[in-house]
């Protein structure tokens, strides 16, 4: 089932660029992360289906550039959904191998990925309107700053995110150590 999801989401992302540029040459381009999708997919890997999620990521910002024109706000964000739902549904099929899932499970995190869309939606429909009225508000020779300030907080951010993590992972390896396990994690 959750395998069934996450190739929905690698079909929506092989089409998500041939929905702004139908040519030949796009559809052969997503060929070969589709492939990787699904070969990771069925056989619960995650390697594969994170090549393919860099592989769809860079298929789309090519054809978004040869495209041109006003940026498709919604078209990015859905792609970044969809890349989202594929590499977790592939992460939760690579740490369920060999177990059963209920149907609990696949309830919840359905919830948790409709929730997360919503979630997205409300964001980039207030990000566009905030940015419509700043864009008018502001003159054009703040621009640069702005931008700066935003990057400085994405960095910000991930670096909250990754010590966050740091921490997090030391603590399960403290934890294991004092049990008297050599190798916490690994089975």
């Amino acid at each position: 089932m959750i395998q069934l999801l996450g190739g929905a989401c690698a079909l929506g992302l092989y089409a998500a660029p041939l929905a702004a540029l139908p040519t030949p040459a796009v559809a052969g381009a997503g060929l070969l992360p589709l492939l990787l999708a699904v070969t990771g997919l069925a056989g619960r890997w995650r390697r594969p289906v994170t090549v393919a999620a860099c592989l769809f990521v860079a298929e789309y910002a090519a054809v978004r550039w040869l495209v041109g024109g006003p940026a498709d706000v919604l078209g990015a964000a859905a792609v970044g959904l969809g890349l989202v739902v594929l590499l977790e549904a592939a992460d939760l099929a690579g740490r369920t191998r060999e177990a059963h899932i209920g149907a609990g499970v696949v309830a919840a995190q359905l919830a948790r990925w409709i929730g997360l869309a919503a979630l997205t939606l409300a964001a980039v429909v207030l990000g566009s309107g905030l940015a419509v009225g700043l864009a008018s508000a502001l003159p054009s020779a703040s621009a640069p700053v702005l931008a700066a300030a935003g990057a400085l907080g994405v960095v910000l951010l991930l670096a909250g995110i990754v010590v966050r993590a740091g921490r997090a992972r030391s603590s399960v390896r403290d934890a294991a150590s004092a049990a008297g396990d050599p190798f916490p994690g690994v089975r």
